[in-house]
């Protein structure tokens, strides 16, 4: 078994466990914005798991692809978490903005 096999198998597993804590993470809190903050750790577990491709096939058309895939799920995680964020208080509250208003105002 080469270095490359061995590196690759350490960072599946640590992928599939951050994934694992996400998914059981989303299960166990109570509403949508506790659930919200586990985004991150699983994009950070799906990174893990095309990094892990990327150092098995190298940089070929194969591992350029995870990478891509890995940064673009990385990148693209918070901006979900705000938009979404922002969709939820705008069914609740009806503006965005009122939330920040009622810390502000006296």
């Amino acid at each position: 078994m080469s270095w490359r096999a061995v590196v690759a198998i350490i960072l599946l597993i640590a992928g599939g466990l951050l994934e694992l804590i996400a998914v059981l993470g989303m299960c166990v809190m109570r509403d949508a914005y506790d659930r919200l903050h586990y985004v991150g750790l699983a994009s950070f577990g799906a990174f893990l798991m095309c990094l892990a491709v990327l150092i098995r096939e190298s940089f070929s058309l194969i591992g350029d692809k995870a990478l891509l895939v890995g940064l673009i799920l990385v990148l693209t995680g918070p901006i979900l978490v705000q938009t979404t964020v922002r969709s939820l208080l705008i069914r609740e509250l009806g503006d965005w903005r009122a939330k920040a208003r009622e810390r502000h105002e006296p």
